[in-house]
């Protein structure tokens, strides 16, 4: 099953997609599902045992517009700390939901129950354990195995169902058991099953407060994995609520766009109910990136149709200034700036990395400015040149206006914004018939049927006419649409037979949390593998970081590695060393390698999650750490304080090293 934004387009004046109907499970006095508006939950840092300071940042992530707050559970001491915090909210006027966090220990979630409104147990360590030994799994032993799971499971569920206590069942990618393990491998359907083995045990019991999760650091992973449970619950008749988040995400943007490419991608598909944001950061700022990836992509109650597979289409190969667009190259990244501002130009080419091509967008009265800006990129070797003609410059250009023509000399590419009923004349101008073109067809109004045949005009005007061509739609599409409108697009250029590259040209980014909208509207295609460049508009010194902006969200929609990636979990009372400082640490000596580093604060996901790295550096115990590769334990037990170093050492010794460009790894 694939993106919604892909299904056959709707009929005109018909209305985006609806989210999927869910039973209504109720979190306390928190409804999640059915109708319910989608809630937002974070998680405690705090140890739990410390119930003054764990009562406090629940109060202040509740006064912060958190609707459920979860805590870890690790221990007996942890648990016997709950009544307190509970005394101590009720005494502040706190009524928000808990959520007890358990992994490895069944007893606990017994224990704890009557003092939360919610479980939460992980369906691969609840009961399975994995091996770090290396020894395989017995097949003979995996039914008896699942018996012991639901043997151990089934009175968790009959005491949650007397109190009327929910449980979240939630699977991550980087925890699955050595039993499926070994049965599905590191895949989505071993995640799905690992969850279905304890929703079958809970709903046979006559509970139905359910919550499934399928939480995964790599959202390609994540999305494929919630695509395929919402089809498997929904074909057993178990329709329960689900809980969207990216695992292990990382801190800022990094983490921001991770979440948005993941979560908004599947909350424009009508899936999810709750959602957590996962930054490797003060808890509080979780809040405010779910909350606007909820406004801006959640879809309303109402009939879901599920999502269809998007066609199969090839492009051709595009040579733009020394960088290859299409023809499955990796998506370049381009950053459109006005002729008249220099700084932008400058401010591109400090980028780290810098843009593949700097789009410069000229008018008649713009000309020699123009003419400036191409200069200046001229003189940067590794940066193709685009010149953006608006209408009244193209046509200028046309009629041989003398400065224009200079322009166009010195651009490796013209990009021209164009309506379906000229698109034919516009790719048979003889002006730039020498030139590579992007073409950027401006949808009418927001009539998604008169975008249908915008999309088949332009398509069969365009098909073949010359080689050179790439296309996009013009970004004045509303964010929560333009995935499917570039479906619409898509499909007329599968009919057509196009090959021509497509550029994702995003709308400037709004509002304070910018990568929200960036992941989240190119999200549904990056994932799909639809996109040949992503293209933004950008001003003065902020040029460069939009260009690091772009070049995160092809890592995040994993489409492209330039530089070091980080998988790193939001800390909890389990973190065994401070999260954020040592992220940072480990990111100063290796920002400039071209790998996946995992940086995880305990054992409970940390070596699953290794299988996603290229490396890991996990807490081992206090002040210890564990270095990894891939899968593999390496060394343990290290010094927190040598173990960058160490880390470091490992990656040289398996020939994994570059030395960082002058000025350090950026």
């Amino acid at each position: 099953m694939a993106c919604e934004a892909f299904a056959p387009a709707p009929a005109a004046g018909t209305a985006p997609p609806h989210r999927r109907p869910t039973w209504e499970v109720r979190i306390g006095a928190v409804p999640i599902g059915g109708n319910r508006p989608i809630a937002v939950q974070s998680m405690t840092t705090t140890p739990t045992a410390d119930a003054e300071a764990t009562a406090r940042q629940v109060a202040a992530l509740a006064r912060g517009g958190c609707d459920i707050v979860r805590v870890t559970v690790p221990s007996r001491r942890d648990a016997a700390a709950l009544p307190r915090i509970r005394e101590i909210l009720r005494a502040e006027g706190i009524s928000v939901p808990l959520v007890a966090d358990i992994h490895f220990t069944p007893r606990l979630a017994l224990e704890v129950i009557e003092h939360v409104e919610k479980v939460r147990i992980n369906p691969g360590n609840f009961a399975d354990r994995r091996r770090l030994d290396g020894q395989p799994y017995d097949e003979r032993n995996f039914d008896r195995d699942a018996a012991r799971a639901a043997e151990l499971f089934a009175p968790v569920v009959d005491r949650a169902r007397e109190l009327g206590v929910a449980i979240r069942i939630g699977v991550n990618h980087g925890s699955l058991s050595d039993r499926m393990m070994h049965r599905y491998g590191d895949t989505p359907e071993g995640m799905v099953e690992s969850a279905m083995e304890f929703v079958r045990v809970a709903v046979d019991r006559g509970h139905r407060g359910l919550v499934v999760s399928m939480k995964a650091s790599n959202p390609q992973v994540m999305v494929r994995a919630y695509r395929l449970l919402v089809d498997r619950l929904d074909a057993e008749g178990v329709p329960l609520p689900v809980h969207l988040g990216v695992t292990e995400a990382g801190a800022g943007e990094e983490g921001r766009l991770k979440s948005a490419v993941g979560i908004g991608t599947l909350l424009q598909e009508g899936i999810g109910d709750t959602v957590r944001v996962s930054l490797t950061e003060d808890p509080l700022n979780e809040i405010p990136v779910a909350r606007e990836l909820v406004r801006r992509f959640a879809r309303p109650p109402g009939p879901w149709v599920p999502p269809e597979a998007p066609p199969a289409r090839a492009t051709s190969p595009i040579e733009i200034g020394g960088r290859t667009f299409g023809g499955g190259s990796p998506p370049q990244v381009e950053v459109v700036v006005d002729a008249g501002d220099a700084a932008a130009v400058a401010s591109c080419l400090e980028a780290g990395p810098p843009p593949d091509l700097v789009d410069v967008v000229a008018n008649p009265g713009s000309g020699t400015a123009a003419v400036e800006r191409l200069r200046e990129l001229a003189a940067r070797a590794g940066t193709a040149r685009g010149l953006t003609l608006e209408r009244t410059a193209w046509r200028a250009l046309g009629a041989g206006d003398p400065v224009l023509r200079q322009a166009l000399g010195l651009c490796d590419r013209i990009a021209l914004r164009v309506a379906a009923e000229e698109a034919g004349r516009v790719v048979r101008e003889e002006a730039w018939a020498d030139t590579p073109l992007l073409l950027l067809l401006d949808l009418p109004g927001d009539d998604e049927g008169e975008w249908a045949e915008s999309c088949r005009t332009f398509a069969t005007a365009t098909a073949g006419v010359r080689p050179g061509v790439a296309v996009g739609l013009w970004p004045s599409v509303p964010p929560d649409r333009f995935a499917r409108a570039h479906g619409t697009l898509l499909r007329a250029l599968a009919r057509a037979g196009h090959r021509a590259p497509l550029v994702l040209a995003l709308p400037a980014p709004s509002g304070e949390e910018p990568c929200v909208m960036v992941g989240g509207v190119a999200g549904p295609l990056l994932l799909e593998g639809i996109g040949d460049a992503v293209r933004a508009p950008a001003q003065g010194t902020g040029a460069s970081r939009t260009a690091e902006r772009l070049h995160g969200l092809l890592r995040a929609a994993r489409r492209r590695l330039e530089r070091a990636e980080y998988i790193a979990c939001p800390s909890c009372g389990r973190t065994l060393f401070d999260l954020e400082r040592t992220t940072e640490r480990v990111r100063k000596v290796t920002g400039h390698l071209k790998l996946r580093i995992a940086v995880m604060g305990c054992i409970v996901n940390g070596p699953g999650e290794m299988a996603d790295a290229d490396y890991g550096y996990v807490g081992w115990g206090p002040g210890k750490v564990a270095l990894f590769a891939g899968r593999e334990l390496v060394e343990k037990d290290i010094p927190s304080e040598q173990a960058p170093e160490r880390l470091v050492a490992l990656i040289r010794s398996r020939g994994d090293w570059t030395d960082p460009p002058a000025g350090g790894a950026r």
